[in-house]
């Protein structure tokens, strides 16, 4: 039995529990979390800014930098006219849009001294689709680094902003400049040009088919055109040698050693031209500027491919989804598989007898020809490969639903590769056979 003082205890205890929990309750449901004392520098929109100006009056020997926005591009106007980078510039919008002022100090003349601001690191004028104007000077980090001291517009105190608005906007003429070697999008590009030391090609895009133009009467293969066509529209200017083209022989550009035009859906023409070769980069200019630049070694090299690198290195020439019929004869007979009509993906067996109705793996014999690509295409083949070829020890043939048919020849195996020749066309793929499969399967090794 519990004695009543031991009773008289717990029940304090209980009582002083319940005190406790309710004056930490009241006092949690009154304190709310401290709020973001920090304000906007500016009530702007990235989008809102039409021109803007960089200047260093720390630093008298670098000139100003003045952008002004035309249409959707940015172009530099001073010191020098030409375009800007597009995503250096936007990441400057959008660290003026996103500004916020932490902390405000007085600005007495020995503080502003000691912040940097006397005279400026750094000043960002900037003017407003509306007609309005900004300024914003830029001073010394503060002792956490991770804000500047500055002085927004005509205000009295010095206030804290994020140290990523110097970042972004405190770099050179020279990485201000748009980089681009040549202006178009790759997947907009409709037919291009190439002149090397390889001779001369040209392709056109037939719907989402690249097909060449010189020579004609082949397909381009789509994977090493769209490549070709990325590594250009992407490639970035190593250094700017001249602003002005006043001795093309000087730079090899009077008869360039190669000339890459490409022309997109809306008919308009870009052309990129390579001449000497300067260390390890090379001269070149893109047309629709005056200026003289270098390229490096990799998209020198990207340039210099020919018809051979280019050319259709797929053996099937549609899709797996186009095909519903797969008839497969090899030194173990012939088998038939056929896309069952109620389904999109699974395939039977429709021949030979002891098999058929059974479930087929298309991934061993349709998964492999569609998705083989060449190592090499070859137009003369070596007279063994054609000899094999002639009488081939494996034939495919695919129909389409379409009622369109292919026959693939295949060799065997020679050497880590396999020869084959479709009934699309002369030439000969050499395709490595790691991936590619052995056709010499029995009906029952394609049962799923």
């Amino acid at each position: 039995m519990i004695k009543k003082t031991t009773l008289l205890v717990l029940l304090c205890a209980v009582v002083l529990g319940g005190v406790v929990y309710y004056f930490d309750w009241k006092r949690g449901a009154k304190e709310k979390p401290p709020e973001d004392a920090s304000k906007l520098a500016f009530s702007i929109q990235a989008a809102d800014i039409s021109s803007f100006t960089l200047t260093h009056p720390a630093n008298a020997s670098e000139p100003p930098i003045h952008f002004v926005k035309h249409g959707e591009i940015w172009q530099i106007e001073e010191p020098l006219q030409t375009q800007a980078d597009a995503s250096l510039v936007q990441t400057i919008l959008d660290a003026l849009a996103s500004a916020r002022v932490t902390q405000n100090e007085p600005a007495s003349p020995d503080r502003l001294k000691v912040y940097g601001l006397d005279p400026p690191q750094m000043t960002i004028e900037f003017q407003l689709m509306n007609g309005k104007k900004h300024t914003v000077k830029l001073g010394n980090k503060d002792f956490t680094g991770v804000s500047v001291y500055a002085v927004v517009d005509a205000a009295t105190d010095v206030a804290l902003l994020p140290e990523s608005l110097l970042i972004a906007s405190d770099k050179p003429l020279k990485t201000l400049r748009d980089p681009a070697v040549i202006h178009f999008v790759a997947g907009h590009a409709k037919s291009f040009d190439l002149k090397n030391s390889s001779g001369q090609l040209s392709a056109a895009k037939n719907k989402a088919i690249w097909e060449f133009t010189k020579p004609s009467g082949s397909l381009a293969d789509d994977t090493d055109v769209n490549a070709l066509l990325t590594a250009i529209s992407t490639a970035k200017m190593t250094g700017v040698v001249s602003e002005k083209m006043e001795n093309p022989g000087k730079y090899g550009l009077a008869s360039p050693s190669i000339a890459f035009t490409v022309t997109d859906s809306k008919g308009t023409a870009s052309t990129l031209a390579v001449g000497k070769k300067d260390g390890s980069d090379y001269f070149a200019r893109d047309s629709s500027r005056p200026i003289v630049f270098r390229i490096n070694e990799s998209l020198y090299k990207k340039l210099s491919e020919s018809y051979k690198d280019l050319r259709n290195k797929k053996l099937v020439p549609f899709d797996a989804d186009n095909v519903n019929r797969v008839e497969i004869h090899n030194a173990n007979g012939t088998v038939i598989c056929v896309r069952k009509k109620d389904s999109s993906e699974d395939w039977v067996i429709d021949s030979p007898d002891a098999v058929k109705g059974k479930p087929a793996a298309s991934g061993k014999f349709l998964t492999p020809l569609v998705n083989a690509r060449a190592a090499e295409v070859e137009d003369r083949p070596e007279p063994n490969v054609a000899a094999m070829l002639a009488k081939p020890p494996i034939e495919v043939i695919l129909t389409t639903k379409d009622a369109k048919t292919l026959t693939i020849h295949i060799s065997d195996n020679l050497s880590g590769f396999v020869y084959v020749r479709a009934s699309s066309g002369p030439e000969v793929y050499k395709v490595n056979s790691e991936g590619f499969g052995d056709w010499n399967f029995k009906p029952a090794d394609l049962v799923f």
